[in-house]
C-alpha cells in the first residue's frame, strides 16, 4: 500500500467528519431559526413510548394561542427516559402550523450534538495525520541539515501490529551503527514504511541515518528510497 493510498484514507476521514460537522451546524441553525419565529408555550409529558428495546421517547400535550390540544412525539429517545410522566416542559411551536414544535432545552439539539460530536472525531482523525506529517517532516528537514550523518548496518524489518490502516500494518525498519570513537552501537528504528521495503534490501545494505550531534537520541532514519518503492 503506497502513501497515496494511505491520504487516501485520511482524507476520506476528514470529508465525512467536515460533511458532518456541516451537517450538525445545518440542524441546529434550522432548530434557531424555528425557535425564533415560533410561538414559546409550556406542555406536559402524557406518556413514554418505546422505541425499540431500550429508549424511550416523551409524548406532550399543549395548547396553541387557540385553545387547541395538540399531542407531540419527539423524535429524541433515551435509556434511562429523560423525562418523567406529568412533568412540565417548554414548547415552542409553529404558529401557522401548531403541530410542528419541538420541545424547548438542549436536547432538543441532540441530533446536532451527535453528528457534530461524530464529525469532531473523524475530523481530527483526519487532521492528526497530517499534523503529524508536517512535524516528522520538520525534524527530519532539519535533522538532513544540521544532523550528523551516518551509514547504518541493516538488522531487520519488522511489522508493527498495533496501527492498521485498511486492514494492512506499517513495516519499519531496524538498524545500527557503532560509533568509531565511543565503541558504542546505537541502534535506530525507522517511521513507518506502507509497502514492504524488504526486496529492496541487500544483505549488505547502508542506510542513511542523520544523528542529532547534541542528543544522539533524537534521530531521523532516511527511507525515501523506500517509500518510492
Amino acid at each position: 500500500m503506497k502513501r497515496s493510498s494511505v491520504s487516501l484514507t485520511f482524507n476520506i476521514f476528514l470529508g465525512i467528519g467536515l460533511l458532518m460537522i456541516a451537517g450538525a451546524s445545518v440542524i441546529y441553525y434550522n432548530i434557531r431559526q424555528f425557535n425564533a419565529s415560533a410561538v414559546k408555550t409550556s406542555g406536559t409529558v402524557v406518556d413514554l413510548i418505546a422505541k425499540g428495546k431500550r429508549s424511550y421517547a416523551p409524548v406532550v400535550t399543549y395548547y396553541d394561542q387557540a385553545g387547541v390540544k395538540h399531542r407531540y412525539i419527539s423524535s429524541v429517545s433515551s435509556n434511562p427516559a429523560g423525562y418523567e410522566i406529568g412533568e412540565r416542559v417548554g414548547m415552542y411551536y409553529d404558529p401557522k402550523n401548531p403541530d410542528d414544535a419541538n420541545i424547548a432545552g438542549w436536547r432538543e439539539y441532540f441530533g446536532a450534538i451527535i453528528v457534530g460530536g461524530l464529525g469532531l472525531v473523524f475530523s481530527l482523525i483526519g487532521l492528526g495525520y497530517y499534523i503529524v506529517r508536517k512535524v516528522g517532516h520538520s525534524r527530519s528537514d532539519q535533522l538532513k541539515q544540521s544532523g550528523l550523518l551516518v551509514q547504518a548496518d541493516f538488522d531487520s524489518v519488522d511489522v508493527n501490529r498495533f496501527v492498521h490502516v485498511n486492514n494492512r500494518h506499517p513495516f519499519f525498519i531496524r538498524c545500527h551503527w557503532k560509533d568509531p570513537l565511543t565503541g558504542e552501537s546505537r541502534h535506530f528504528k525507522s517511521g513507518f514504511i506502507w509497502s514492504d521495503p524488504t526486496p529492496a534490501i541487500g544483505p549488505d545494505k547502508k542506510i542513511d541515518v542523520y544523528i542529532d550531534r547534541n542528543n544522539p537520541r533524537r534521530y531521523y532514519v532516511d527511507i525515501s528510497s523506500f517509500e518510492q518503492q
